[in-house]
């Protein structure tokens, strides 16, 4: 009797050590995920479509439209200070406004290139795209504690209403 309780002590510490690897495993590739997919709305990467449509009727409402979400959040941020979920460290005005959490620049940008590539080419498919990839990259923001849903909100009110502000000005 003994040995069957040893033995199956032992086949419970097994499948606990796979259970703990295969959730550490699982975990490691949805950071990795979000963390990919929240470049999609970041800097880098508004850059590269700005690059993309050079010779585009886009052009410059995707350079005015950066313009304006940047000055917009950065106004914000010098006025209204918020901790992110996992605080950052500030030491200079810069740091501190890169470090405030409210909005999300990285969903305002999103939303605004979702909208403006989906009224601009009115393709179903190529909304759809914009539509899951934006709520990707807001969700990405959550997961990987550098917002909250207010947040988030936050910046999807940004990101349209400078869509809207682009529309009129440009389209």
């Amino acid at each position: 009797l003994k040995a069957y309780f040893i033995k199956r002590k032992k086949i419970y510490k097994y499948i606990f050590i796979k259970t703990d690897y295969m959730q550490k495993t699982i975990q490691k590739q949805l950071n990795d995920f979000f963390r990919d997919i929240t470049a999609i709305g970041g800097l880098v990467a508004s850059l590269l479509l700005i690059l993309l449509f050079v010779s585009s009727q886009l052009l410059m409402p995707l350079v005015a439209g950066s313009l304006i979400i940047a000055s917009i959040i950065i106004l914000i941020r010098i006025f209204y200070f918020k901790d992110r979920p996992k605080k950052e460290m500030h030491t200079n005005f810069v740091e501190r406004i890169d470090a405030s959490s409210f909005p999300s620049m990285h969903t305002a940008r999103i939303f605004f290139l979702a909208i403006l590539f989906s009224v601009y080419f009115a393709n179903r498919y190529l909304t759809i795209l914009c539509i899951i990839i934006a709520v990707l990259v807001s969700y990405s923001r959550i997961y990987l504690k550098k917002h909250d849903w207010i947040d988030v909100l936050g910046g999807v009110a940004v990101g349209v209403a400078t869509y809207f502000l682009i529309a009129w000005i440009f389209f």
